[in-house]
């Protein structure tokens, strides 16, 4: 069974890569969001001189919901990848990474539920030897390659669109 928690520990490393992913995204959401909330509630202030009773509500809206969004998108993530929490099972990153690499499709599943199948069944040997040949065709695989970080580059304009107005 070493290939088989050799497996589970890449499945793990998916999904705190996958959970990071998330994070990185909900950092440069909220960083924008909370720049460009602040940068119209300026302007607005520089152009109207809101009254004092308005200035205040305004702040303690910007505070709700800069500390509402900052649980949603950054501490959230932040608690599932040290798997505090609820986080995607492994059949779900089994179903993701299937999803990503077409050559290991069910294979992966199909060795998760072979494993719950061992742990009552009576040829265990029959199966630890399934699960072992399966484990060594799946090794080569990088698991961690079906989250692209890269992809949060196209969220980074909404970093930089507040910096440039204001």
């Amino acid at each position: 069974m070493n290939n088989y928690n050799l497996l589970i520990a890449r499945l793990d490393a998916f999904i705190r890569k996958f959970y990071a992913n998330k994070l990185l995204r909900g950092l440069i959401i909220f960083l924008a969001s909370a720049l460009a909330f602040y940068l119209i509630i300026s302007l607005g202030e520089y152009f109207f001189y809101f009254p004092s009773w308005l200035r205040y509500g305004l702040l303690g809206i910007f505070a709700v919901l800069g500390i509402g969004s900052l649980a949603v998108w950054v501490i959230n993530p932040l608690l599932k990848m040290s798997r505090l929490g609820k986080v995607i099972s492994h059949h779900q990153a089994a179903q993701i990474i299937g999803d990503h690499f077409p050559n290991v499709k069910d294979k992966l599943l199909n060795i998760l539920q072979l494993s719950h199948q061992s742990e009552n069944a009576q040829s265990k040997e029959l199966i630890m030897a399934s699960i072992e040949q399966k484990t060594q065709e799946l090794s080569p695989i990088p698991f961690t390659n079906a989250v692209n970080l890269s992809a949060n580059k196209k969220f980074l304009p909404y970093l930089l669109i507040p910096l440039f107005i204001g």
